[in-house]
């Protein structure tokens, strides 16, 4: 429907898709959708299915629709019976399996992914009861990174959206538009037990034309290309397809499906137009387009000989299309071979650890020494065993619990990553980062206090002293860290326990 399952995983590590519910989100939904007696809910792309819950606390029955297996496994997990888990893409899928009408409809951080946005709304709107309202939870283009700008809707996209409906009432809050929508408008019929039409898929043709697609602006469209070609495009030096114009090949529209075809082994890849330009002959085109984008390994004097072999019917044609495209993929993924849990118990698992090196105004480091084992001399940091956190803060708030300073408070460099294999006395794999944690003043050095739980002593040596005192495999780590400071050494440092 709207993602793949590799950007489902990626979007729920990163939460961009499934950010907790907040309470203001909460309060808007109790205050402009109360449940009514018998009331029914669809949440649509239920993810986890948080929002699905709280939606049967507020007192409704709920069907909670997601294509992601894994997404509808964690819901179940977590709310049991809340809702009605569905797997359906409301996009392709047939609808047959949801209720007649509904009371409130919920769209949460689902509306930027949808291919025909209007059409699908429009369609669920017809679903709802009278008097029912339609609720899409999005982000905000202005409040989001640009190189995430997928995920949200701007000010143009949200005001065609309300457009449509008869009734709309926005709320923003905490980066969120938060939209009630009322009433869908009539300029389009409404869907009777099926989703919106994608359009027909059409068959490969023997001509090596695009073929002929749907009516609808989701629509897909075949290329045959000869290996070498394909090898350009998979390669992504090939952005430019160029065509013979033909009723079929000038029915392909900006935002269509492309796919293409290897003639010498039957791979296949997916695209979406971007551009399509017409043109009165192949030295127009030439003239205009970069060659190197239509054939990257060709020579550009060739490359108009080429086109005219390849395309013998140009002549008789009104003239070429040139298709650019980028590197957007245009079709659904694969669905994964197994959950994120099951994955999760096929591969070695790990402990992670921050710390951070700190020197007197010398450059001298200063460690601590620890209280258990064998009373290793050590940074101050520790185990990332917080939820939450991540290298960088451990080892800020690890450097306050140890040392009473807060230190690392700026941005510090990474100096050092280190792989620690596994071994008797360390029964996983560990994977450490310190950072530079900078020097420490006279007054600084002073002021610090140890937790006698896990250190008794602090020192600051020089190198030379330190290979002293610590234990080979300590001092190793040690001096990566320095040399890596000083830019002589790798920043990457493997040892075994």
């Amino acid at each position: 429907m709207f993602s793949t399952q590799d950007e489902w995983n990626t979007g729920y590590a990163e939460g961009s898709r499934y950010r907790r519910l907040s309470d203001s989100e909460r309060s808007l939904l109790a205050a402009h959708a109360p449940a009514p007696a018998g009331g029914r809910a669809l949440d649509v792309g239920c993810g986890v299915g948080e929002l699905a819950a709280h939606l049967a606390v507020l007192g409704y029955t709920v069907d909670a629709v997601d294509w992601s297996e894994a997404a509808l496994a964690d819901a179940g997990t977590h709310h049991g019976e809340a809702a009605r888990w569905l797997r359906l893409d409301v996009e392709s899928d047939d609808w047959a399996s949801l209720a007649d009408g509904y009371d409130l409809i919920t769209l949460r951080f689902v509306a930027p992914f949808l291919t025909c946005r209007d059409r699908t709304l429009h369609a669920l709107g017809h679903r709802l009861r009278p008097g029912g309202a339609l609720v899409v939870i999005t982000p905000l283009a202005a409040d989001t990174p640009a190189e995430r700008r997928g995920i949200a809707l701007d000010e143009d996209e949200l005001t065609a959206l309300q457009a449509r409906w008869s009734t709309s009432e926005r709320h923003n809050t905490e980066g969120l538009a938060f939209l009630i929508l009322r009433g869908p408008g009539t300029d389009e019929a409404p869907l009777q037990g099926s989703p919106p039409a994608s359009g027909a898929q059409s068959s490969l043709p023997d001509t090596g034309s695009l073929g002929a697609a749907g009516s609808t602006s989701s629509r897909r469209h075949d290329f045959h290309l000869p290996g070498r070609h394909y090898g350009q495009v998979e390669s992504g030096r090939k952005t430019i397809e160029v065509r013979v114009r033909t009723p079929t090949t000038a029915a392909v529209e900006v935002g269509d499906t492309v796919v293409f075809h290897n003639q010498d082994s039957g791979r296949e890849l997916d695209i979406i137009v971007k551009r399509v330009t017409p043109y009165a002959s192949f030295e127009e085109l030439l003239s205009a387009e970069d060659p190197a984008r239509i054939d990257p390994d060709g020579l550009r004097e060739d490359l108009l000989t080429g086109l005219r072999t390849g395309c013998p019917a140009a002549e008789a044609s009104p003239g070429p299309l040139a298709f650019e495209f980028d590197h957007r993929p245009a079709q659904t993924g694969r669905p994964m071979p197994m959950t994120p849990t099951e994955y999760a118990q096929t591969v070695p698992h790990h402990t992670v650890y921050g710390c951070l090196y700190v020197r007197d105004a010398y450059d001298r480091p200063v460690q601590l020494r620890s209280v258990y084992g064998s009373r290793l001399w050590q940074f101050p940091g520790g185990n990332l065993d917080t939820l939450g956190e991540d290298p960088l803060q451990t080892a800020r708030r690890e450097a306050v619990e140890e040392t009473g300073l807060e230190l690392g408070l700026d941005t510090p460099r990474l100096l050092l990553t280190h792989f620690l294999h596994a071994g008797p006395r360390a029964p996983l794999n560990k994977v450490g980062l310190i950072f530079d944690g900078g020097r420490l003043s006279a007054d600084q050095l002073r002021r610090i206090r140890l937790d006698p739980v896990e250190h008794d002593m602090w020192a600051v040596h020089d190198l030379a002293h330190w290979r002293e005192l610590m234990a080979p495999r300590g001092f190793v780590r040690l001096d990566a860290v320095e040399r890596a400071r000083l830019g002589e050494g790798p920043a990457y440092l493997i040892t075994h326990t």
